[in-house]
């Protein structure tokens, strides 16, 4: 393979015409890095990812580095960029052997190179007995290693990948993003991949970049990400987080007519507030961060409990989840996972919402 690149973005947005899809940021991508650009569909991550191949022409102040070269205006075909497009793009009239072919017969290169490069990528994705056949014949997750082998052939000096996984059915979707995986590490090449799937960017990613509105939130690892979200949006969107709404008044945090010492939050919740007396405030919490408790349950100091009626069941399998209803907010449903419920807990009954302070996610609302 390439020697792995690092990939600069210095100043660098986008408009459309009037519209802003990419407000202006900076970003460093080190070599051999697996970054994903994580987000919900329109927040502008096939957008950066065009504009690192060259297929999009950032706004003029932008520039784009890969390996310490200036590419700005440099031609997507000369950046020595390998695109994985989001439906593979494989020539249906090809075999497997000559779709992965294709790049490297463009560039016209020496014949015995290529056959010896198709057999060294079509082993690298396991397909080599499936070379002469048509990529018709595959199943899903073959054609999606048929694009990968055609994308890795011509020794991009970076790898671009956009919703590579989309296309799979669930099951498959789990099985593929594994062994993708496990391919790039090998490869050590310099990743970017494009998904809206939260477990998809937890696996593949050494860096994950959370967009939203053309903005960038967060820039980090994958744990950092998860367990110190930068932002409410990322506390919200990444682990499909809960929100409460709520006061700050004199060191308490005031939910309804409930309320807990801010000491006894996480460090970086009692950081963000630190400077604040009083305002509004958005907590957030994961599903499994919080558990449904009878009247008579157990009381903890450092728990929030907050009154709950139990609204619906759903068994997922290794844990069920509980829908309640806040009883101060009518009609506020909040999602509880639990692995063990007490028998007691039943649809129409009344409980608390029990959630460890150091479980709340706090930003100023």
């Amino acid at each position: 393979m390439q020697e792995s690149v690092s990939i600069e973005l210095k100043n660098v947005s986008k408009h459309y015409g009037s519209t802003l899809v990419l407000s202006p940021f900076s970003l460093t991508l080190d070599a051999g890095c697996r970054t994903v650009l994580l987000g919900p569909s329109g927040c502008g991550k096939t957008t950066l990812l065009r504009m690192i191949a060259g297929l999009e022409t950032p706004d003029e102040g932008s520039e784009i580095w890969i390996g310490g070269k200036n590419v700005t205006g440099l031609p997507a075909e000369k950046r020595q960029i390998g695109f994985m497009f989001q439906s593979y793009a494989l020539f249906p009239n090809m075999t497997v052997e000559e779709n992965v072919a294709y790049g490297l017969a463009v560039r016209k290169e020496n014949p015995e190179k290529i056959r010896e490069t198709v057999k060294e990528m079509l082993q690298l994705v396991n397909l080599e007995p499936y070379a002469d056949r048509s990529v018709l014949a595959l199943s899903g997750g073959q054609r999606q290693r048929v694009a990968l082998a055609r994308a890795l052939a011509i020794r991009p000096r970076v790898l671009l990948l956009d919703e590579p996984l989309t296309a799979l059915d669930a099951l498959l979707r789990h099985k593929v993003r594994e062994e993708l995986a496990v391919i790039l590490k090998q490869l050590g090449i310099t990743a970017v991949i494009v998904t809206h799937d939260q477990d998809e960017a937890m696996v593949l990613g050494d860096k994950i970049v959370v967009m939203q509105g053309g903005v960038i939130h967060q820039a980090d690892t994958p744990k950092n990400v998860w367990d110190n979200p930068s932002t409410d949006f990322v506390a919200g969107f990444v682990g499909n987080s809960n929100k409460l709404h709520g006061r700050l008044e004199n060191g308490m945090l005031h939910f309804g007519n409930v309320k807990i010492e801010v000491s006894k939050l996480a460090a970086s919740s009692k950081d963000r507030l630190e400077k604040e007396m009083n305002g509004d405030v958005l907590a957030f919490f994961r599903p499994d961060a919080a558990t449904v408790i009878c009247p008579n349950g157990a009381n903890h100091c450092n728990e929030l409990k907050i009154p709950v009626i139990v609204r619906d069941f759903h068994f997922m399998g290794s844990f069920v989840r509980i829908s309640v209803e806040l009883k101060e907010q009518a009609g506020k449903l909040v999602k509880v996972n639990m692995t063990e419920i007490s028998p007691d807990i039943q649809s129409g009954c009344e409980g608390y919402l029990a959630i460890g302070a150091e479980d709340l996610m706090v930003f100023k609302g």
